[in-house]
């Protein structure tokens, strides 16, 4: 029998589901797996989450140094978010010779480089299953399958957050009511920003490159555009459309360049994401051997992460254990202005004659064809006026002035957007 000692740093969301699943599944793992996994010691602020789980006191503690240098605990897993002082436990705890199992998908994709160099030298895992994805078995697939057949690229939608908002916009909410709706279900945080601006994709696109490429990018480097833009119009139009906006995160390469990047895209019925609704994830990764393959599931929640952090214990001790990440490779980051595309163009026009030819006269100055102009006749009594015009294929950064230019000009107010089709 395989046993190991754990220390959890965190008794939050997914804290507490780890504490649960393993105290009501412990024989259960100990038959399929041989492994018991006794949890040491928990760590957190405060008493209260602890008292909630009824753990003893005499397993409790407020300093993490008690958990990092305890010589009972083999492994470490940090569940509190963040790159400070996740980053200072991180460090620590491969310091002191323990594994090190987190859900931290900001931490591994700012510091992940650093620490997997630091635990391969010291022949130490580094586990991170649960960062991306939540409970959808993806990394470790990509590490043990999908990696020996040249992954070409992958893009998918990867917050559950967003993707339960533009649900509920798709089916008439507006942004803040299905925000709202989102918080009071708990697929949202207190404070969403990070979900909502589109970085905590965005470091999901970051551990994704380093385990899909074997490339570790600067996050400042990519282009990432959140959903705070995206108006009810946006959905109804892209229903008209026969599309639905999804918010990607995505990463492909060609030759020696690489491209990485979040925003908003216009998905057609055939696009496999395109029925992905609600609080679930799903990327699709395409290799040169298996072709397209799509994994789907609940992107987030308590239980659903908390079963990848178990994951990742139970094959600590295994021979299929796999060992921290490997960053060698080199690509020339491409540059989101150089990309090309179709374009859905929402202007909310001021509405006096002339205006809208005004605004049409500078996609012609641009050069850039216009496919269709998209007009509501049912609210033209108001002062501004929500116009769609979607474009042939165009490069970003042409239509990134015109938007530009037409802000400055007074026609339209300054709540423009832009999204490119996933073709």
């Amino acid at each position: 029998m395989r046993k190991i000692n754990i220390g959890i740093i965190g008794l939050g969301t997914i804290g507490e589901g780890l504490f649960r699943i393993i105290n009501s599944q412990k024989s259960s793992i100990r038959k399929k797996f041989n492994i018991e996994i006794n949890i040491i010691k928990v760590c957190d602020l405060d008493y209260k989450l602890a008292k909630k789980l009824k753990i003893e006191k005499k397993l409790f503690t407020n300093n993490y140094n008690q958990i990092v240098e305890d010589p009972k605990i083999d492994c470490v897993v940090e569940l509190i978010g963040g790159t400070t002082i996740a980053k200072t436990i991180a460090d620590k705890t491969l310091k002191f010779n323990k594994h090190f199992v987190t859900a931290n998908k900001a931490l591994i994709a700012m510091h992940g480089n650093t620490l997997s160099r630091v635990a391969t030298k010291k022949n130490l895992h580094l586990m991170y299953e649960a960062s991306v994805g939540g409970g959808i078995p993806l990394l470790n697939s990509i590490k043990e399958s999908i990696i020996i057949n040249e992954i070409k690229s992958f893009h998918g939608i990867l917050n559950g957050t967003c993707n339960y908002i533009l649900s509920l916009m798709a089916e008439g909410k507006e942004f803040n009511s299905a925000l709202s709706e989102a918080q009071k279900l708990g697929f949202a945080e207190a404070d969403p920003t990070l979900d909502i601006n589109g970085y905590d994709t965005a470091h999901k696109v970051c551990v994704m490159a380093q385990e899909c490429f074997g490339y570790s990018p600067n996050i400042k480097k990519i282009h990432i555009e959140g959903i705070e833009k995206i108006n009810k119009i946006d959905l109804d139009v892209a229903k008209e459309l026969n599309c639905k906006i999804k918010l990607i995160g995505k990463g492909k390469i060609k030759g020696k360049d690489l491209s990485l990047s979040v925003n908003p895209m216009l998905l057609k019925k055939d696009n496999p994401l395109f029925n992905v609704e609600n609080e679930f994830n799903a990327v699709l990764i395409d290799s040169k051997n298996l072709g397209p393959i799509m994994k789907y599931g609940y992107g987030a929640g308590m239980l659903p992460t908390a079963s990848a952090v178990i994951t990742d214990l139970i094959r600590l001790n295994t021979d299929i254990s796999s060992k921290a990440m490997q960053i060698s490779k080199k690509y020339n980051l491409l540059n989101i202005n150089d990309s090309k595309s179709r374009f859905y163009i929402r202007f909310f026009v001021v509405n006096k004659s002339g205006y809208l030819a005004k605004i049409t006269s500078k996609f012609a100055k641009y050069k850039i064809n216009i496919e269709k102009i998209i007009q509501n006749p049912h609210i033209a009594n108001l002062k501004k006026v929500p116009v769609v015009i979607t474009t042939k294929k165009s490069k970003f950064s042409e239509l990134d002035k015109l938007l530009s230019e037409v802000h400055k000009s007074g026609l339209t107010s300054k709540e423009s957007i832009m999204i490119p089709f996933e073709e």
